[in-house]
């Protein structure tokens, strides 16, 4: 009897540890936080997370799928270091909007029912390091908290049903614009520093 017990605790445990929600990742018509049929973009108790290309005047001139080299959105653990899952923008009329409509994507080390931050990225290029390190290549990056993510918890209780990701992006439709990366010149980065050696030696002929 107590090895059965033993037995028992110890799937217990690990299914506790290996335990995954689920979150669905895209960023069209997702709930508002509030529920109900009013606010939002589309009017209809949902909204739109758009990225928008840096170089617009103005969020929503330029859909960043427009970028020569495309632009890859990732959705990341809160440490920013798993990637869970990814999609490119479309290359049409509606760039702004995931190429991929929706995926059910797992996250490791979140049981169901529990709230983890999660972080999404976009870059322009190979990789979003690569994007914040090089001349004129986009990229943004933003969190947000989860509602309770889908799964059957670990405790034990009905299945949830896998949420969308409320709680990224304004309500009102309005999305997120990209940043372009803006590396001095390098005689931009010389003059400074003769500026600053001149500075020094003013001051101690002073």
């Amino acid at each position: 009897m107590k090895k059965a017990l033993m037995v028992l605790a110890a799937v217990a445990m690990g299914a506790s540890a290996f335990a995954q929600g689920t979150i669905v990742f895209a960023n069209r018509n997702i709930p508002i936080a509030a529920g109900g049929t009013t606010g939002g973009g589309n009017g209809n108790g949902t909204y739109n997370v758009p990225i928008w290309n840096a170089a617009g005047t103005t969020p929503g001139v330029n859909g960043a799928g427009t970028l020569p080299s495309g632009t890859t959105v990732g959705l990341f653990d809160s440490t920013g270091n798993t990637l869970l899952g990814s999609t490119l923008l479309r290359a049409d009329a509606n760039s702004q909007f995931f190429a991929t409509g929706s995926q059910t994507l797992t996250v490791p080390n979140s049981d169901a029912g529990t709230t983890p931050t999660l972080i999404v990225r976009a870059w322009e290029g190979s990789s979003f390091a690569n994007a914040k390190a090089t001349q004129g290549q986009e990229w943004g990056e933003w969190s947000f908290t989860t509602k309770p993510l889908g799964g059957t918890p670990a405790s034990g209780g009905l299945p949830i049903t896998p949420p969308s990701m409320t709680g990224w992006g304004p309500e009102n439709g309005a999305g997120f614009q990209l940043t372009q990366t803006n590396i001095p010149e390098p005689t931009t980065v010389a003059f400074g520093v003769l500026g600053l050696g001149a500075l020094a030696l003013a001051r101690r002929r002073k």
